[in-house]
């Protein structure tokens, strides 16, 4: 048997990794959730609940949550990605994932999407246009222009989204799609690895920098017409 070259071994470390943590954290959140309900519904049926208490017992409902969602990226990304292949049509598979998004009212939403099909997996590609959708999102945390564009270029087809945020941190420009690398208060940094995991599966690639004229740019390029050969993508 080869030896494991850097690669394959870090994902290797990954996937361990995860495996304890989604094991060894999540019994105990579970039971945290677990207490945290039968407290309100014992508090509730003395009488009306303490609006502080009820507040606080919805904090830990939340924190919860948001750490559930923590250990599921994890071990998204630890895990091969096998694909469910059909034909898809881009332009409906973007405008599906804005109109589904948390796009907060002062955001103001550009779209403009060709008619692309390629061969690929609806769930995988949706996640990873999301993830791009979210991060723009993060990027403009009170107003600001998001664009989405689906279109063909050079035998690719691309699907871009651009934001009126301020631009990609220039010390992440060279690692912005590696796993556990962000510069946000909060999350793992894993979004855009797992977008690029995504398009990866399918054959492509993902880029993403500052724009011309302000802001940040993304975009997935996927072959065009069977989107590639890969199947599966271990970790990246």
């Amino acid at each position: 048997m080869a030896a494991m070259g850097d690669e394959e071994r870090r994902l290797e470390l990954i996937r361990r990794i995860a495996s304890v943590v989604g094991h060894e954290l999540r019994n105990p959140l579970a039971v945290i959730s677990n207490s945290a309900y039968f407290i309100q519904a014992r508090l509730g049926q003395e009488g009306a609940l303490d609006p502080k208490v009820s507040r606080h017992l919805e904090i830990v409902a939340s924190e919860i949550a948001r750490a559930d969602r923590m250990i599921a990226e994890i071990l998204a990304y630890s895990r091969p990605l096998q694909l469910k292949r059909a034909r898809l049509d881009l332009a409906a598979l973007v405008k599906e994932q804005l109109r589904s998004a948390a796009i907060p009212a002062p955001i103001k939403v550009q779209a403009k999407l060709e008619a692309v099909s390629i061969d690929g997996d609806g769930e995988a590609l949706g996640d990873a246009v999301r993830r791009l959708l979210d991060n723009a999102v993060e990027a403009m945390p009170s107003e600001g222009t998001l664009s989405a564009s689906v279109y063909e270029s050079k035998g690719f087809a691309v699907i871009e989204v651009r934001d009126g945020g301020p631009g990609v941190n220039p010390e992440l420009a060279s690692v912005l799609f590696e796993p556990f690398r962000t510069d946000k208060p909060r999350g793992l940094g894993l979004g855009l690895a797992l977008a690029r995991k995504a398009v990866e599966a399918h054959g492509g690639r993902a880029e993403g920098g500052s724009a011309d004229g302000g802001g940040a740019l993304f975009r997935l390029l996927l072959p065009a017409g069977a989107a590639g050969r890969a199947t599966s993508a271990r970790g990246r």
